[in-house]
């Protein structure tokens, strides 16, 4: 669930706040405003880099080392390094505190993979987007084809997000949030952390003093305080009682205290003023044990919704410039695919079927008992899915088999482009154009996601939900479009290797057959278990030959409103690259001895 917080904290904090909280809209366009100006942000992240990369390439080493193919020993070194690093410097959060268990194994390694992943990107785009033949193809990058077509979508959302500004609630509040992130990295400290002082107790009958305990904590992101002592003590903001700003608070012996933000600053027993120190009076003889944890969270912690837009702009952003910057050849024969098979009627029918079905579940009423809105997430990402297969499965065939048949392959092999670059730029085609339909229909389910919740409660004459309601049920539809996403790459990579050889019918066939096994795996492997040994091998047989696709499936989270952890949508990410690569080799192997003449 999203944390709660109350809003009497925020006036204290930043005055001047804009409250708009009466108006429907306002509460729709505060999820999408997160979303469009996190996407702005990324936008901006993806220029600053190229802006790096544009000073980096006056180096001129770097051009012998790209000439030489040292490049990529360096930024392989470069990967390494960072990622050895990376993983001991985060190996006491997952030991701790983020971690269920006292060590957290299969998310170590999982962290450190995706570190592995994102420095891999970081430095292969330093030394190859930072060459002069880069900067020269830039401009045809981004304003042609599937790139301009990306373009737009991604700053159609920015426009929605900054013209809404004026309408969202707490904007200020919501900026001011983005820092504890930052102090979260920067220090490696989880959302809870537990500190422990000795307090000395009363010496010789003498009059108990107070000391000062260097307890670190910003009083704007207290969510929760648990104290605990072994003997009585007292509270305070001064050296002595008379020196209070507040009220003491007095903490028994054996007795433990929790406070959370909903109960008010009044009762909280730590100084919330700004630079206050604290101070701890032992009323008894022998040292006390004084054990806080502190559980912290931003007072809008929706802001988080900032830096995951950013990080999903930018690391696309970054393999988009990397295809073209690495691989000329192969990318340009992505980008030629993907504008060809955009440029035709189907995408655009596809697009606009699910986009009115999208909006036409939003108001029409179902038998759910109140559960519209799960209706809508499930048969919403269930839509864009079959629609960005099927166009995946058509433009393989249409791309690969058609121009194989028709010997437009042998024109463009017999120039100096080799059959490798030919497989890899489809692969990559496919992708992109699956990546740009999940844009525009991913955008459209997440809007009418965000103002199901007002349309619900207008209909059942029931209060209408805060805008925390409407950005909880967008955020927990992401996860949902992700692994939609990852499904339909690895259906569109298996129909790209099947079209170096079949047609469209028999390879819209095997994919329509392996979406059913795959989603049928566990089933046939648990049924088969104990059984006939012939049954028993065929079952493992279809296990290992076919992708478990129940591994993307949503539904059982988004019936259950729980969300989905991030050591999961890392081993289906991992998973997804696994077998696209295979499905990579596959067409390769199948398209290596194919006769072209």
């Amino acid at each position: 669930m999203v944390p709660s917080f109350s809003s009497d904290l925020i006036p204290n904090i930043l005055p001047g706040v804009i409250w708009v909280t009466d108006f429907w809209m306002a509460r729709w366009l505060t999820p999408i405003w997160f979303l469009g100006v996190g996407v702005l942000l990324g936008l901006l992240l993806l220029v600053l880099f190229l802006g790096v990369c544009y000073l980096i390439s006056k180096i001129p080493a770097l051009d012998t080392l790209r000439s030489t193919g040292a490049a990529h020993v360096v930024a392989g070194i470069g990967t390494l390094v960072c990622t050895v690093l990376a993983s001991q410097l985060f190996k006491p959060v997952f030991a701790g505190g983020l971690s269920r268990d006292d060590f957290a194994l299969d998310e170590y390694v999982l962290f450190t993979m995706a570190a592995g992943l994102l420095f891999a990107i970081l430095w292969w785009s330093l030394l190859y987007c930072s060459s002069h033949r880069f900067f020269l193809e830039l401009k045809a990058l981004i304003s042609d084809g599937v790139g301009f077509y990306m373009l737009c979508v991604l700053g159609f959302l920015s426009i929605i997000g900054l013209a809404s500004t004026f309408l969202v609630e707490s904007p200020r509040a919501a900026f001011a949030s983005l820092p504890y992130y930052l102090d979260q990295v920067r220090s490696l400290t989880p959302g809870s952390q537990e500190q422990k002082f000795t307090i000395p107790g009363i010496q010789n009958d003498a009059e108990a003093k107070f000391v000062s305990i260097p307890l670190k904590y910003d009083s704007k992101n207290l969510l929760g305080i648990q104290l605990k002592s072994d003997k009585n003590l007292l509270i305070g903001d001064g050296p002595t009682i008379a020196d209070f700003r507040g009220p003491g608070f007095q903490v028994e012996n054996q007795v433990e205290f929790n406070w959370n933000r909903s109960m008010g600053v009044e009762k909280c027993p730590l100084p919330l003023s700004q630079g206050a120190e604290v101070w701890v009076q032992n009323q008894e003889i022998g040292d006390a044990n004084l054990s806080v944890l502190l559980s912290t969270a931003p007072a809008v912690p929706q802001a988080s919704t900032f830096l995951l837009s950013a990080l999903f702009v930018a690391l696309f952003g970054l393999l988009f410039f990397l295809m073209q910057a690495v691989a000329p050849k192969a990318s340009a024969i992505a980008l030629a695919t993907a504008k060809s098979e955009l440029s035709q009627p189907l995408p655009l029918f596809l697009m606009s079927l699910v986009g009115i079905a999208i909006l036409l579940f939003v108001f029409l009423p179902f038998i759910t008992f109140g559960e519209d809105i799960k209706f809508l997430k499930e048969n919403g990402i269930t839509l864009i899915l079959i629609a960005c297969t099927f166009q995946a499965v058509w433009s393989a065939s249409t791309s690969v088999n058609e121009e194989i048949e028709g010997r437009t392959a042998l024109t463009l092999l017999s120039k100096p482009i080799h059959r490798r670059s030919f497989i890899v730029g489809k692969m990559l085609g496919i992708f992109w154009i699956v990546m740009f339909m999940f844009l525009v229909l991913g955008s459209i389910e997440l809007l009418a996601v965000a103002y199901k919740p007002i349309y619900d409660a207008r209909e059942s004459s029931l209060e209408q939900p805060d805008w925390r309601q409407c950005h909880f049920e967008m955020m927990q539809t992401i996860p949902g479009l992700a692994m939609a996403f990852f499904q339909a790459v690895v259906l569109g990579a298996i129909s790209v290797a099947l079209g170096t050889r079949l047609s469209f019918v028999a390879n819209f066939a095997i994919c329509f057959s392996i979406y059913m096994l795959g989603h049928l795996t566990p089933t046939i492997v648990s049924s088969a278990e104990g059984g006939l040994p012939l049954v028993e091998f065929f079952s493992q047989l279809i296990s290992a030959a076919v992708p478990n696709l129940s591994l993307f499936s949503m539904e059982a989270a988004i019936d259950s409103d729980i969300g989905v952890p991030w050591s999961v949508l890392a081993s289906v990410l991992l998973y997804t690259v696994m077998y696209f690569l295979m499905a990579t080799l596959l067409g390769l192997l199948l398209f290596e001895d194919r006769d072209l003449a």
